[in-house]
């Protein structure tokens, strides 16, 4: 996101704002939102890495083994990264989670 996009707080900090999109939606040079191209549907019924449930769509991570997580999953765990300050930052890529089989299976 750019620093723009920022939702001011009463007498505290800017949060800032993210726009995600569908991967296949057509963008322009002024656009601000980021495009998810690793969730799609799960046309195989593959069972989400945390919960067990098959849902669509899904999110598949690009590990070696390509875990599948559903989007609620998928979520809150986005929510407690987060907040336990563990997004990783790529200097490519920006800011990004490792798969969640990482913590999973050790």
């Amino acid at each position: 996101t750019s620093g723009e996009n920022v939702a001011p707080l009463p007498d505290c900090c800017r949060l800032p704002e993210f726009y995600f999109k569908c991967g296949a939606h057509p963008t322009s040079d002024s656009e601000t939102s980021v495009a998810l191209n690793l969730i799609t549907t799960n046309s195989q019924h593959i069972t989400c890495i945390t919960c067990t449930d098959i849902r669509s769509p899904v999110l598949v991570f690009q590990c070696l083994h390509r875990h599948v997580i559903c989007l609620d999953c998928f979520h809150l765990y986005c929510v407690t990264m987060l907040n336990d300050r563990k997004f990783i930052h790529d200097p490519v890529l920006g800011y990004s989670l490792p798969c969640v089989g990482k913590f999973l299976f050790f």
